[in-house]
């Protein structure tokens, strides 16, 4: 079970409903310890997440009032040393943990959890720009020294292209939103087998009975993420897209019992949405059909 958490470094009380926008999404969190990285800098926050495989992620997040204001405050981590934060960061692990318990704080068995998380894997660490209002995260972005300086931003803005890695909450203009639905149909396609079609691709889009589209308008209170993302008009759309991929992940076992996890799915997705982006509308279906088979069983849990 993945499991996220949150480590608040300034005070600041206009920061104080970012913190509790993650804390209503189940975030574990913790504040009233600072962590100092290696040029001085102090970020914001610090968001922790252990996905099912154990795999760690860590996002120093910059949380202004100003988009252009947070870009510049976010980008400005991407020349540190992953390795160094990643040493700093479990230094701070310990001293909260020891806090926890000499202070019989509750919270000592989840942090005792990301602590052995920590030292059983490496962490993969990204930079972020957030906005206090409404809160979110308009850009995430890998540290260059991990040899992912190339992709786009994590999560999408209004201007930007879909990114090859998606997570948390994110806010999808309607250009955008088109395409995350309609990558997400032919990637269902594939798992569930209904690939043989002759159409062109952009007839295939269009078309209104694609069985995970008929499935999700049918179950639309217990599929909410899916239904929000596949159904209706697509004028754009926030939602957060892990739940999605968990929703879609119980769809898809279905038709491959046990290989596709929240974390699997999402990484299909991302890989897909670039691949989706350059294909022809006009060329037949099967092309895209052909370029989603090796994403899809690559991803596999």
């Amino acid at each position: 079970m993945s499991k996220r958490f949150l480590f608040r470094f300034d005070g600041a009380r206009e920061n104080d409903a970012f913190l509790e926008a993650y804390r209503s999404k189940g975030h574990v969190v913790y504040a009233g310890q600072v962590v100092t990285l290696e040029r001085g800098w102090i970020p914001d926050f610090v968001e922790v997440h252990v996905d099912e495989h154990g795999q760690c992620t860590m996002t120093l997040i910059e949380l202004e009032a100003s988009e252009t204001r947070a870009l510049v405050g976010a980008r400005k981590y991407l020349a540190e040393s992953s390795e160094h934060i990643s040493t700093t960061f479990r230094q701070h692990l310990q001293r909260v943990l020891e806090r926890c318990r000499s202070t019989a704080d509750p919270r000592a068995a989840d942090v005792q959890v990301l602590n052995d998380a920590l030292s059983r894997s490496s962490i993969e660490v990204w930079t972020a720009a957030a906005l206090r209002e409404p809160p979110n995260i308009i850009e995430r972005l890998p540290l260059i020294d991990q040899g992912r300086s190339s992709h786009v931003p994590a999560v999408i803005s209004q201007s930007a292209e879909p990114a090859a890695h998606l997570d948390g909450e994110l806010s999808l203009s309607a250009r955008v939103h088109k395409r995350v639905s309609r990558s997400v149909l032919i990637l269902d396609a594939v798992v569930r087998g209904w690939d043989n079609s002759d159409a062109s691709l952009r007839a295939w889009r269009n078309l209104r009975t694609q069985p995970l589209r008929r499935e999700i308008a049918a179950n639309s209170s217990s599929f909410p993420a899916l239904a929000a993302l596949l159904l209706g008009q697509k004028t754009g759309v926030r939602l957060t897209i892990n739940d999605a991929a968990r929703e879609l992940s119980e769809v898809w076992n279905r038709f491959r019992p046990g290989r596709y996890s929240e974390h699997s799915v999402l990484a299909a997705i991302g890989k897909f949405l670039p691949v989706d982006q350059e294909l022809n509308p006009n060329a037949p279906v099967r092309v895209a059909f052909e370029k989603a088979r090796p994403i899809i069983n690559e991803d596999a849990a």
